[in-house]
């Protein structure tokens, strides 16, 4: 007789049931193991560039290109406009759901910065006090009401760009928030450098598609308007503490204030000194600590249980994969 008998092909079929089934099994381990590495090192790309994002501003916090021993500033209501008080308060915290400033503070802590972008040095051929006009050797691209710093190393200014032409670029009154005066306080000698003043605010915020992602905001604009920029996404909460020096004279140490060592913006405004400006010039090193999630759901079996910035054990409502990235970054001119 040929052929297979019943007995036979139940035996074929069962085995064959089973090599499906085993080769399904690998499969979906293989594909929910693929999942989790991809979901991994997407959030460490992330964290990574946004440390490398917000640690590169913070270690040049107040950076003017090179020491002065005087200043001006001619930026209208400089002192009101987060993004043009360079000299008095270079570095400005908001604590997560502090009162009257906007929204970007409303999921997470927020942090300004301000530096002038050494990365791209003008040098000045000739200044005009008199015109007040700086004349570069080279097209330069600078925009107007671009925020600009000029300094010689013995004196620096923070004005307004007015009026820039491809090789020159005024400083005269007016303009939004504008110059209050066309006076820079010198007239600056040829070699001169000259520098954009970037100023940032780093917050978190959902973006178009409802995730949390990290943003910043910058002026920018003939009035240098603040404007949001998305940088990162998946990012869910962002809280930054301080390392304060509260020793007379300072010594660039971080010293504990309340058997603490890194400190809250209130707790920073709270140290001895005549006035915001000293208390936040004792700041030598921020923590930046960031929690950061996967944009997809169902990445793990279950809901993880995680600690993030010093609090109790929180259960995730879902099941995304999240870590917690903490660094800390020393201010280089304190």
């Amino acid at each position: 007789m040929k052929g297979l008998s019943l007995i036979e092909l139940m035996i074929a079929m069962t085995l064959g049931l089973a090599t499906v089934a085993a080769v399904g099994w690998v499969y979906l381990g293989t594909m929910k193991t693929y999942r989790a590495h991809d979901a991994s090192s997407r959030i460490q790309e992330g964290a990574r560039h946004a440390f490398e994002l917000i640690g590169k501003d913070l270690r040049m916090t107040g950076t003017v290109g090179c020491p002065y021993a005087t200043q001006t500033n001619v930026i209208t209501n400089y002192g009101t406009e987060w993004y043009a008080d360079l000299f008095d308060q270079p570095l400005i915290s908001i604590e997560q759901d502090a009162t009257d400033v906007g929204e970007v503070n409303e999921f997470s802590d927020a942090v300004s910065i301000l530096r002038a972008d050494v990365s791209k040095e003008f040098i000045v051929q000739n200044h005009d006090s008199v015109a007040m006009t700086f004349t570069l050797p080279a097209d330069h691209g600078i925009q107007d009401g671009e925020l600009m710093v000029v300094t010689d190393c013995s004196h620096a200014a923070v004005f307004q760009a007015t009026g820039p032409t491809s090789t020159t670029v005024g400083h005269s009154p007016g303009g939004t928030p504008g110059n209050s005066s066309g006076v820079l306080g010198a007239t600056y000698t040829p070699g001169s450098r000259l520098y954009r003043l970037k100023a940032v605010t780093y917050y978190i915020a959902p973006n178009a598609a409802g995730v949390p992602s990290l943003f910043r905001l910058v002026p920018t604009g003939s009035s240098a308007t603040p404007t949001p920029e998305e940088l990162v996404e998946g990012v869910e909460d962002l809280q930054v503490t301080y390392g304060a020096d509260t020793d007379s004279p300072k010594n660039g140490v971080v010293d504990l204030v309340g058997g603490v060592g890194y400190i809250t913006a209130t707790d920073v405004d709270s140290l001895a000194g005549v006035d915001v400006p000293e208390k936040w010039g004792r700041v030598v090193s921020v923590r930046v600590s960031l929690l950061m999630s996967t944009a997809e759901d169902r990445i793990v079996a279950t809901s993880q249980t995680y600690a993030y910035n010093g609090g109790s054990a929180i259960t995730a409502p879902d099941l995304r994969m999240r870590k917690v990235f903490t660094h800390v970054i020393k201010l280089r001119n304190r």
